[in-house]
């Protein structure tokens, strides 16, 4: 019988960049959208139809891309984004590419591990709060 191998784990520089800029999966296919398109420039309910057939809400394209502006991976002007990271970001982008590409299954899980673990870090808070009443 022969065992299946632990996959590999990703870089600890993509994981940091996950936990600073990507929340969901699906904020990760959005972002490797822009990356995908570096000359474009696209509002939310633009991007929402161009980056069929991921399905994204308005809402939620908003939500990722204004999240994806204040940490400098787009740029915004007037309602429209834009593909615009330092080397040092493009370098994170590139990670997440391969990841997205070679590992999906470990980049999901590694995605929701850390989603969950900042649930639980916000659950933890208030429980403190009410130990201390």
């Amino acid at each position: 019988m022969t065992s299946t191998p632990m996959p590999t784990p990703l870089p600890d520089t993509l994981l940091q960049f996950i936990r600073l800029c990507i929340p969901t999966y699906q904020a990760a296919e959005v972002l490797l959208f822009f990356a995908a398109h570096p000359d474009g420039q696209w509002s939310p309910e633009e991007t929402v139809v161009a980056i069929r057939p991921v399905v994204v809400t308005v809402p939620a394209m908003r939500e990722y891309l204004v999240l994806f502006a204040k940490t400098s991976l787009l740029a915004e002007t007037n309602g429209e984004f834009r593909y615009d990271p330092s080397p040092e970001l493009e370098a994170c982008v590139g990670e997440l590419a391969r990841a997205y590409n070679e590992k999906p299954v470990t980049l999901i899980r590694a995605i929701y591990r850390i989603a969950d673990s900042k649930i639980q870090s916000f659950a933890d808070a208030f429980k403190l709060r009410e130990d201390e009443s």
